[in-house]
């Protein structure tokens, strides 16, 4: 017998038949508590499964028809593949049918088949009339294509029909696979004894396997699966799209009631939602700002006010953008439905899909932000990721922080990368990216900040490499380094002795200078390893430290705060110690200073130095090459 990924479910009016519909399917009652049993009408969700004619398993949810518990149907629904839309041929469509099929859906539901029950008595010019409704009703909504059952849940009329219907509306679907990090909306949690906590939900995205740990939210605690449930049975895993229970550690009821959001990675508490909405042509508000509204989202419910972005507000039968200001915390992702309900008396309003999790506070009628929203919601990946690259503030992505914020699987990101890499879209960097707009505005910073550099400082080589990272801030030196090298690719700037310059700046010095500059060199090279002091060469002189800093890091090496040595003395001394060490397995700081007929002040500056870049260590009063 096999088990699949998917999930059927429920929806009608109440006493519609849908529970006496599922325990003919099923044989299981899914109206479990006493309360459910005296009042004959399902309060919370029943779960249980049933096997179609060829053999395979598919979850099935119940969920309640009566209005008081719609919250408790929106609970359900929310990872359905096919619904059957439960109508009592003797009553027809009634308030809460229309309501459940907006719904569904809203939620993005797109596969039903709708099933008449109490058929056998039913006068047969009646029926008619049903089927005249539901064909007027439903024109234009993914129910009109949808095959209609008539069925008897107590003779058993038209079950088997309804079971073959079932399984040839789910033979062409395809089961969801995911590489997703696993999360599921709790929509029931309880307590079984010797066990501990127990939580159900359908797995939204996978897998999950026995010994994971996940995150709880609101809580943010971590917990463990100690078991997992499939079908009533042991299993140890469980797929995307699973009805599934899981027996969990370190967590009670009470933190794991309806709502709460088990996920495999860390995720952030989202207090603002970027949305598309539509406004139900039945609803009995328009969606205005600062409306007051009841959120339901996965299997959570929170509070929120509503800001329209687009319009000045969204009116019965259309649509358009809002950011929805919750009064607590939810845990979602892009691409997950949402519906509204008005906060006093509570009727369904309106629904639709979440454009950005984490946005920050929108102006109203701002266009930047308006075509931002437009291109996310065509769900074109390519356009999503470009405007997400282009409207980052750091500077390289890596292809997981792309899977994360589109919360689609590998596979499409790598697709909408060659896609945005053949348009000449976006540069590669080893493993990170960038788009060619966010690349261009970088360069355009950089060959300003030279260009005023130079204006600056006429007689230097370019700006030290270090200052140059000290103006991007939210860019790491590694990355910045990827950047500088693109740029020296593409012959827009030069880097020598550790500064950066416009690839064609040239300086050029009077004869004065040119000779003023020549005599310090000069005196730092007969100086050898005991050289003047900075002071001691320019005078104070404003003129002659310019030149004295435009040779740094080309003719004069900064040994340290306050020493300069010659760069030929430098890389002599640096070669001495090397070969001395080959030599004789060790040098003394002696040893050196008699070499270089320094003092200890300098031959212990310079040895620190060869400890500090990784070419010597010191063991004792002595040093040996740091590879040894």
């Amino acid at each position: 017998m096999k088990k699949s990924n998917f999930v059927i479910g429920t929806a009608g009016h109440v006493d519609h038949g849908k529970t006496t519909l599922i325990k003919a399917l099923s044989g299981v009652d899914t109206d479990t508590t006493r309360e459910e049993k005296e009042r004959g009408l399902t309060i919370n969700l029943g779960f249980t499964f049933m096997t179609l004619p060829d053999g395979e398993e598919v979850g099935i949810v119940d969920v309640p028809g009566h209005e008081r518990f719609v919250k408790n149907m929106l609970a359900g629904v929310a990872s359905i593949d096919l619904v059957l839309l439960v109508i009592d041929v003797n009553e027809g469509i009634m308030p809460q049918t229309i309501e459940h099929s907006s719904i569904l859906r809203l939620l993005g539901v797109e596969n039903y088949i709708i099933v008449l029950t109490k058929v056998d008595d039913a006068d047969p010019e009646l029926k008619e009339i049903i089927y005249e409704d539901i064909q007027e009703r439903f024109r234009n909504t993914p129910l009109a294509d949808a095959p209609i059952v008539e069925t008897d849940a107590v003779s058993g009329t038209g079950i088997e029909e309804l079971k073959q219907t079932i399984q040839d509306k789910l033979s062409h679907l395809t089961e969801k696979e995911s590489d997703l990090p696993p999360r599921l909306n709790v929509d029931r949690a309880f307590s079984v004894k010797g066990f501990g906590t127990v939580v159900t939900g359908t797995l939204v995205d996978g897998p999950l396997s026995v010994g994971d740990e996940l995150y709880a939210y609101p809580y943010n605690k971590k917990t463990k699966i100690r078991n997992i449930q499939i079908h009533n049975k042991d299993q140890k895993q469980a797929f995307p799209g699973n009805r599934t229970a899981l027996n969990l550690t370190n967590v009670t009821v009470e933190e794991m009631e309806r709502g709460t959001v088990l996920s495999g990675v860390p995720l952030e508490d989202s207090y603002m939602l970027d949305v598309k909405v539509e406004c139900l042509p039945e609803s009995p508000y328009a969606l205005e700002l600062w409306d007051r509204v009841h959120v339901h989202v996965g299997a959570a419910e929170v509070l929120a006010r509503i800001v329209p972005i687009d319009k000045e507000k969204i009116v019965q039968g259309d649509s358009g953008y809002l950011q929805l200001r919750l009064e607590e915390q939810v845990h979602v992702k892009k691409g997950d439905h949402f519906i509204l309900r008005s906060y006093s008396p509570v009727y369904t309003v309106g629904g639709g899909t979440i454009l950005e999790e984490e946005p920050e506070k929108h102006k109203r009628f701002n266009e930047e932000v308006i075509h931002t929203l437009q291109v996310k919601e065509t769900g074109d990946l390519a356009q999503i990721l470009l405007d997400f690259l282009n409207r980052r503030s750091s500077a390289l992505t890596s292809k997981k922080e792309m899977m994360q914020y589109l919360n689609v699987e590998q596979q499409q990101v790598d697709e909408a990368i060659e896609t945005l890499t053949q348009e000449h879209e976006l540069l590669v960097f080893g493993h990170q990216y960038m788009s060619v707009q966010k690349f261009n505005e970088f360069k355009k910073e950089i060959l300003s900040l030279l260009e005023t550099y130079h204006a600056q400082y006429p007689v230097r080589q370019g700006m030290p490499l270090e200052e140059l990272r000290s103006k991007f801030k939210n860019v790491s030196a590694k990355e910045l380094d990827r950047l500088l090298k693109q740029l020296r690719e593409d012959q827009q700037i030069a880097i020598e002795y550790g500064r950066a310059r416009l690839y064609d700046f040239t300086y050029q010095l009077d004869s004065k200078s040119q000779m003023e500059r020549d005599a310090m060199e000069q005196t730092l090279k007969d100086a050898k390893m005991t050289p003047p002091e900075k002071d001691a060469l320019t005078h104070g002189d404003e003129h002659l430290e310019e030149l004295f800093n435009s040779m740094m890091g080309s003719e004069i090496f900064q040994l340290d705060r306050n020493v300069y040595v010659h760069m030929s003395v430098y890389e002599a001394a640096k070669h001495f110690v090397v070969d001395y060490i080959n030599e004789h397995g060790e040098l003394s700081l002696g040893e050196f200073r008699d070499a270089w007929e320094t003092s200890r002040k300098y031959g212990m500056a310079f040895l620190e130095h060869l400890d500090a870049i990784g070419l010597t260590k010191r063991v004792g009063d002595v040093r040996v090459l740091k590879h040894e």
